[in-house]
């Protein structure tokens, strides 16, 4: 399962966003992060396991899981001796970053709404954290190397590299690193690596659109007061408001694939008359990675896939149909699963 961190500096919308995400799911401060961070869990919505569901009438439907954490961190001033603000959001796959692009008397924006000046304050926020842990790393290395340890020689390389970029206010996921950098750096958790989603919190009468950005982030926009008030509506009456407001897709589904476009996410299915269950891998996987996500066992024991396209099955309405069509593909364990197969795994017991 994934994990989201939600920055934003005061007043920006990023509580309500995590509201919207929730849809009413419970919320509690995750390990070791600050009493003011919130965390929960929410299915991914799929329409298609909606539609697998109705093929095969399963005793069980299982979605994905994506977890988000809304952090205090951001835009509250300089931490204590020894205090990491960004512990709730460090060890998160990636951010989302609540700009504030609305005009509200009840909830004034002390400096005025700029969110692209907003957007730079945050990135400024986090390139300095990052530069803080390179700097304090670099003096113990230095220290290391006086007394004739070696070993943190190569370490030390990568990180004068990201220091470099960073006091050049340039985060870290712009820098082409090699494997063997990246390797070395995973420890650290910078949070300037991370994938960046950039959510411009609008009202109906914002007019402006977000930057284009850097490599590994993507922005949108989303009316996330007005989104809350819709999913605060009974299910059978959002589609309707949605059209009057011309938001054809939900924050939580809008959030969520952008999430997974910038992780390199796809979902592939199992499918059958005991359970239909949506799975996660990265894009590039293979079959037997495949496997390896449903059991370990089934990696070990590879033998085949049986692989058919979601739309495929749709249009035969059945896997005996499909197989009689000769569109149930065997696939060896090198082949790479696409977003939205169906797949069964034959191995040995």
């Amino acid at each position: 399962m994934k994990r989201v961190g939600i920055l934003g500096l005061p007043q920006a919308g990023k509580t309500t966003l995590f509201e919207i995400l929730m849809q009413g799911a419970g919320a509690a401060a995750p390990p070791g992060a600050s009493a003011r961070d919130r965390v929960g869990v929410v299915r991914v919505p799929d329409e298609r396991i909606d539609h697998l569901t109705a093929m095969f009438n399963p005793k069980k439907t299982a979605l994905t899981q994506i977890q988000f954490v809304d952090s205090a961190a951001a835009g509250q001033g300089k931490p204590g001796k020894g205090q990491d603000l960004f512990t709730g959001v460090r060890q998160c796959d990636a951010l989302v970053a609540v700009v504030r692009d609305f005009e509200n008397p009840a909830v004034p924006a002390v400096k005025g709404v700029d969110p692209a000046r907003d957007l730079r304050e945050l990135e400024a926020e986090l390139v300095l954290n990052d530069l803080a842990i390179v700097e304090t790393r670099l003096e113990r290395i230095e220290k290391e190397m006086k007394i004739g340890k070696k070993e943190a020689a190569a370490e030390g390389e990568v990180l004068k590299v990201c220091r470099e970029s960073l006091e050049a206010e340039r985060p870290l996921r712009e820098v082409d690193f090699a494997p063997e950098q990246e390797r070395l750096m995973k420890g650290f958790q910078f949070l300037t690596l991370k994938s960046l989603l950039v959510v411009w919190n609008q009202d109906e009468s914002s007019t402006r659109q977000p930057p284009t950005l850097g490599r590994h982030a993507l922005a949108i926009t989303l009316r996330a007061h007005a989104e809350r008030e819709i999913v605060a509506l009974p299910p059978e009456e959002r589609a309707m408001f949605r059209e009057e407001m011309g938001v054809p897709e939900d924050g939580l589904t809008l959030v969520i694939r952008k999430c997974y476009e910038l992780l390199g996410l796809i979902s592939f299915f199992t499918v059958g008359p005991d359970e239909v269950r949506a799975w996660e891998i990265h894009r590039g996987d293979t079959a037997v990675d495949a496997a390896g996500e449903i059991h370990s066992d089934l990696a070990r024991g590879f033998i085949r896939a049986e692989v058919i396209a979601y739309t495929d099955l749709m249009s035969f309405g059945s896997h005996a149909k499909a197989r009689e069509k000769g569109q149930l593909r065997v696939e060896g364990r090198d082949y790479l699963v696409k977003d939205g197969d169906c797949v069964e795994i034959r191995h040995n017991a």
